[in-house]
């Protein structure tokens, strides 16, 4: 299922001898596609045995479609990093990573100028650390409804369920998403033209905002709610870099506030996010004991 709202993007990997010049870009190939580049250094695949417990690479070299792979390099370090892959100890080391990942955004006590970005990348990575036991971490315009996949392939709903706590909705329950979706839109157009950021690049645009309408409309706008906050604070986060952000400010801090996401309630939200994060290790734990972990 490529397209969700009517748009999608191509996900490539290029691996280049030498350090590439950029890591990222975006091309449209149409209004409603576009390609989304990587670019990596040869060097990152030298020991593909360890990639097989990288929580990222690990799955997506696992396998993808080979596009061209003359010198069979890729075919060598794919072989490598697949050998074992799914023995337990191996997934359970790439959850392991993402957890690590999920504690080291926030030291304890927590820093009084918590930001919003902050407490949803540590709370993704603690929801992916478990869920990668059943499967790829989630990302992407997908990934509530990914992840509530996994939880239920595990039995533990509390993964998406007590993730979309500590954002402040329920399952179904976003009824603001349409006019927070307008608000960013309105913010894109002000900041994409500033930056070269890829996540910005104007392609992004309709990517963004005809999927989390689509998603709105088959009557889950709360799966919108956790890649529109990333975004739309990404967004925010460049027009303050140019001293453009105040026309904008106004509509982002009133669905934080909405969200009990206000600069206030941060402190106490990653308390919560700590209990969570406490849940999925003893999740983590479990599940090491059944599967000879």
């Amino acid at each position: 299922e490529p397209l969700l709202g009517g748009t999608a993007d191509i996900d490539l990997v290029l691996i280049h001898a030498e350090a590439p010049q950029v890591d990222r870009e975006m091309i449209p190939l149409s209004a409603d596609v576009h390609l989304d580049i990587v670019h990596h250094g040869r060097e990152r695949y030298a020991q593909p045995r360890g990639l097989r417990v990288d929580p990222w690479i690990g799955p997506s070299i696992s396998g993808p479609v080979f596009l061209y792979d003359p010198q069979h390099f890729f075919e060598w370090a794919q072989a490598g990093a697949r050998g074992q892959f799914f023995r337990a100890d191996h997934a359970l080391a790439r959850a392991r990573s993402l957890l690590l990942s999920a504690r080291s955004h926030l030291p304890h006590p927590p820093p009084p100028q918590l930001q919003v970005a902050t407490l949803i990348e540590a709370a993704l990575d603690g929801a992916n650390a478990a869920a990668s036991l059943a499967g790829a971490p989630a990302a992407g315009r997908r990934l509530l409804l990914d992840l509530e996949r996994r939880a239920q392939a595990l039995g533990r709903p509390e993964l998406s369920d007590g993730l979309m706590r500590l954002i402040g909705i329920d399952r179904g329950d976003a009824k603001d998403a349409p006019s927070w979706l307008a608000a960013w839109a309105r913010a894109f157009d002000a900041a994409s033209p500033l930056t070269t950021d890829p996540r910005l690049a104007p392609c992004r645009r309709s990517y963004h905002l005809s999927g989390y309408q689509a998603l709105a409309e088959a009557g889950r706008p709360d799966a919108v709610v956790l890649p529109l906050l990333l975004i739309w604070d990404r967004t925010i986060r460049v027009l303050e870099d140019y001293d453009q952000a105040a026309p904008f400010r106004p509509a982002w801090e009133d669905a934080c506030e909405c969200l009990g996401l206000s600069p206030d309630a941060l402190k106490p939200r990653a308390l919560e996010l700590e209990s969570y994060l406490d849940a999925m290790e003893t999740l983590m734990d479990a599940w090491a004991v059944r599967n000879g972990a």
